[in-house]
């Protein structure tokens, strides 16, 4: 296999179709010394097994819900595969890769994660294979999947497609708990949003520290690259804590930013990627001249 990333959609609508298509994709790797990977429901993972017989042993299946719980740590999951696999001298990786679309409201979400594959793992040498269930998946998903793989006559490149299909914004009911000005400083919004958290509960927790890393890098952000007049706002809901850092500047050039890998050569680029990271719902939108990064973190 070439080593440039391959990453195929696949439909199917019976198990014997699912196990016809997969089956000999997995022992055509096998024959090939390629490391092969597995991140299928528990239903999947057994046709498979099944399926393969003895060779399924030489299959590493991992959880599927455990793979997919955040866009970016999906793929810093696959980074990770790669260079495991290379560590144990397989020279390329295949993987079927069975994103968990979830609610209606977290489908484009996993749709932009699949858009955004082709560009951050464009040199990997790995082939993804994506499984679509016509069954019981909604339309909507199904003709998303299209436009984010290539070979269909739906494809829309990575830049195209995430600028059109926006990142749905973090929820929440009625005016926010606090409003601060934020200036030159992140040290009022980490205080801010620290003494809310605490009287929540979040007290001597991680999940504390990880929300004010967040809020720490995302307010960084504001004020290097942001504009002059900048705020941040809090909300506490059943779900956890939604913060937003707003500014009047023109919001990050890059589409990809926060699910592109940090460079390890620089000191700087790593505020957005460690928030997606560690947010359950991370978004960025521009309207009206006014810049607004809106991530949430459940409770612990």
């Amino acid at each position: 296999m070439r080593a440039s990333l391959t990453h195929d959609a696949f439909f199917y609508d019976t198990d014997e179709g699912f196990t016809g298509g997969l089956v000999p994709f997995v022992r055509d790797g096998l024959r090939s010394d390629h490391a092969v990977v597995a991140a299928v429901t528990d239903a999947n993972a057994d046709l498979l097994r099944d399926a393969l017989g003895r060779d399924a042993a030489r299959v590493t299946f991992m959880d599927r819900d455990g793979c997919f719980r955040r866009p970016a740590s999906t793929v810093a999951g696959w980074r990770k595969l790669l260079a495991d696999a290379a560590s144990r001298g397989h020279d390329a990786v295949r993987i079927i890769g069975e994103a968990g679309s979830g609610p209606p409201a977290r489908h484009v979400t996993w749709a932009r994660f699949e858009s955004a594959v082709n560009e951050v793992l464009a040199d990997a040498p790995a082939w993804i294979v994506c499984p679509y269930d016509t069954r019981v998946l909604p339309h909507e998903v199904l003709a998303d999947a299209r436009r984010t793989h290539p070979g269909s006559d739906t494809y829309r490149p990575p830049a195209e497609f995430l600028g059109a299909v926006p990142e749905p914004v973090p929820p929440v009911d009625g005016p926010p708990a606090a409003v601060t000005p934020l200036g030159d400083s992140v040290a009022e919004a980490r205080h801010l949003v620290g003494r809310i958290a605490t009287a929540h509960g979040w007290a001597g927790t991680d999940r504390l520290d990880e929300l004010l890393l967040v809020t720490s890098e995302i307010a960084a952000n504001a004020v290097l690259y942001g504009g002059a007049r900048r705020e941040v706002r809090v909300w506490v809901t059943p779900q956890g804590m939604v913060c937003e850092v707003g500014d009047d500047g023109p919001g990050p050039s890059d589409p990809l930013a926060g699910y592109r890998p940090p460079d390890d050569r620089l000191l700087g680029g790593r505020g957005m990627w460690i928030a997606q990271q560690l947010s359950e719902a991370f978004a960025v939108t521009h309207h009206d001249g006014w810049t607004r990064v809106r991530f949430m973190l459940s409770h612990p």
